[in-house]
């Protein structure tokens, strides 16, 4: 599997630090390729990304798309995969949450917030990715019966009220103390 970014891009972008296990925050790239970016670009114009970063041909348009919005999604979008599943390890003696000395763990709450705005930012970031493909019309960004995944507009988690962000948890949490 080609990995569409290098293993400090993501420590040196964002909050997460340059002591993770580089094996599974690769990991974490790999979901955020697999479960947002193909469905974002379409099976297509998804491989020849792949194809043309892996053997450094990336020009033009498609390395325009890479630089300026590929790249900065697929760092958002990896932290938060990593945000979601890091504090954990899974061993022989199964799921476990270790504290190292001298630290304490964040509660619930502030995970939720710290995944909430990872999300908004990919998010943010994929919706500009959409815009520019939507004015650039790069000929494999096409859906096809051929294909398995076909290009997708990005699908949000979370919705905007009145100016205000809303996570969907939130949102929930707050109908259910209201009754």
């Amino acid at each position: 599997m080609i990995v569409l970014l290098k293993d400090n891009e993501i420590t040196e972008s964002t909050l997460l630090g340059g002591n993770i296990d580089v094996d599974r925050l690769r990991q974490c790239i790999i979901d955020a390729q697999i479960t947002r970016l193909e469905e974002l670009l379409g099976e297509d114009l998804y491989d020849k990304i792949c194809n043309e970063f892996d053997a450094e041909t990336l020009e033009g348009d498609y390395l325009i798309l890479y630089e300026n919005y590929i790249k900065p999604f697929l760092i958002r979008q990896g932290a938060l995969e990593f945000l979601k599943i890091g504090a954990f390890t899974i061993g022989n003696n199964g799921i476990a949450l270790p504290t190292p000395a001298n630290t304490t763990a964040i509660d619930s709450k502030m995970l939720s917030n710290l995944v909430s705005e990872m999300r908004a930012k990919a998010d943010m970031f994929a919706d500009r990715m959409y815009k520019w493909l939507c004015k650039n019309r790069l000929p494999e960004w096409v859906c096809s019966s051929d294909n398995i995944v076909n290009p997708n507009r990005p699908s949000f988690g979370s919705w905007f009220l009145t100016n205000d962000f809303i996570d969907e948890d939130i949102y929930v949490r707050n109908i259910l103390n209201n009754k």
